[in-house]
Formats: structure tokens, C-alpha cells, sequence
């Protein structure tokens, strides 16, 4: 749809099969329409597939997304005890960046995870300012629910820039594409939503590796219901299938 999300991934034969379910999806008249659920999990094998290669598993492919994860809920933590406004300061913002929103949370996201020129670090800047501006004050003494809903959505833009080429090659309008990618984030979202939550670590210890187990435990949990969960939304066309 020439937006700036296509980009040529790698060529693998699971990276094939995860563009060639991506096309599928938007683009069922070429065979069976795939729901969501397809997409997301080919896409996860995909990954897998190239961390094997670089001899990592799959949650390292997020270990910036989860350091992010850590920060994200420390700031929320400190803004439930001690306020916004007090928060942003001894984070190095101004005061005056007020409450979550459209002002606050680019320079948030910048603050809570150093730009490193990585496709990674791209997408955890741009999932944080999503995030953040989507909670606005509604959710800022619920630190665990706003990290696990970071994960989710740096999942998703992760996999809209990985799959962009063939989503967008396959849709045939703007609104049809763009009906494409909210039914792929309304899964993944969802099925974070439903996933049964772990106890969080303290205020105090979420930039500790108390906060870094539960952030990998968490992150760990999504990706496992993703990849079973039994009742995903049809595809965009309304046709099911497992292709």
C-alpha cells in the first residue's frame, strides 16, 4: 500500500512460508483464506528459524523489547506512588510534558529504551509511545497489565515490518489492508489480554532480575497461548481455514 512498513526479510523456506500465509491472509481469492492465528504462528516459526542461526533462541531475538519491558514498568510503578509530573522529572523530563498522551509519550518511549540503531530498538520506541499514549492516566498504577500490553504490541509492529512487503502487495485497498493489520493486532492483544497473569515482581525490583524474570516469563507465556489458542478471529474476508 506503499507505507514505509515493507521491507524484504530473509528467504528461508519458513520465512516463505510465513510471507506466503501473510498474502494468504489478505488475499484469499489465490487459495484458502488463513486466519490471524496462521499468520502469527508461521511468523513465530520464522523467528525461531533465524535465531537457531545466530544459535539463540527465540526470546532472544526480544532481549532489548524485554530490557524495555523492565523500564516500562518501573516508570509505571514510580508514577502510581509518587505521580506523573514527579515521575517524568526523575526520569529527566520535563514537568511540563503533562500527562500521557500525544506530547508525553514520544519523548517517554526515548527515554525508556536508548535509541541503537537496531530494527528492534525501532519498533520497542515506537511500541512504548503506542502503548503510553493509548493507557493516557487510565492505567498508570497498573504497571504489569501496560508491560504485558507492550509486549503485545511490539509483537505486532515486529511482525507488520518483518511481513510488510507481502501484506501490503496483497491488499487491495487501503481500508481492506488496514482492516488486515487491526485484525492481526487485535489477536495477538487479545490473546495477551486472555493469558493468565503472573504475579508481578515489587515496585522496587522491576529493573532487577526480579523484573527480568517476569517480564520473560510473561513474554514466554504470550508466545506459547499464541501459538495454541483455539478460537482465533476469521480473516479479514470472513473465510476461515488453516490453509
Amino acid at each position: 500500500m506503499g507505507t514505509s512498513s515493507a521491507r524484504r526479510g530473509p528467504t528461508s523456506w519458513f520465512w516463505r512460508r510465513a510471507k506466503g500465509a501473510a498474502t494468504r491472509y489478505l488475499a484469499p481469492e489465490v487459495g484458502t483464506g488463513l486466519e490471524a492465528r496462521e499468520v502469527v504462528s508461521r511468523y513465530l516459526a520464522a523467528l525461531e528459524e533465524s535465531a537457531g542461526v545466530e544459535n539463540q533462541g527465540l526470546l532472544g531475538v526480544f532481549r532489548l523489547t524485554r530490557k524495555a519491558a523492565q523500564n516500562l514498568g518501573d516508570f509505571v510503578g514510580q508514577a502510581a506512588t509518587q505521580g506523573w509530573e514527579t515521575t517524568l522529572e526523575a526520569w529527566g523530563l520535563a514537568a511540563g510534558a503533562g500527562q500521557p498522551g500525544e506530547l508525553a509519550a514520544p519523548a517517554l518511549a526515548g527515554i525508556l529504551i536508548e535509541p541503537d540503531g537496531s530494527l528492534e530498538g525501532a519498533v520497542a520506541r515506537s511500541s512504548l509511545a503506542a502503548v503510553v499514549r493509548e493507557a493516557g492516566s487510565a492505567r498508570q498504577d497498573r504497571p504489569a497489565e501496560m508491560v504485558t500490553q507492550f509486549l503485545a504490541e511490539s509483537l505486532y509492529q515486529r511482525l507488520v515490518l518483518d511481513l510488510g512487503e507481502p501484506l501490503e502487495a496483497a491488499g487491495r485497498s487501503f481500508g481492506q489492508w488496514r482492516q488486515g493489520l487491526d485484525g492481526l493486532r487485535t489477536w495477538i492483544a487479545g490473546v495477551a489480554a486472555m493469558a493468565e497473569p503472573l504475579e508481578p515482581p515489587p515496585p522496587e525490583l522491576w529493573r532487577g532480575l526480579a523484573g527480568w524474570n517476569w517480564v520473560t516469563l510473561t513474554l514466554e507465556n504470550l508466545l506459547r497461548h499464541l501459538l495454541t489458542s483455539p478460537s482465533p478471529p476469521t480473516s479479514p474476508s470472513g473465510e476461515g481455514g488453516n490453509g
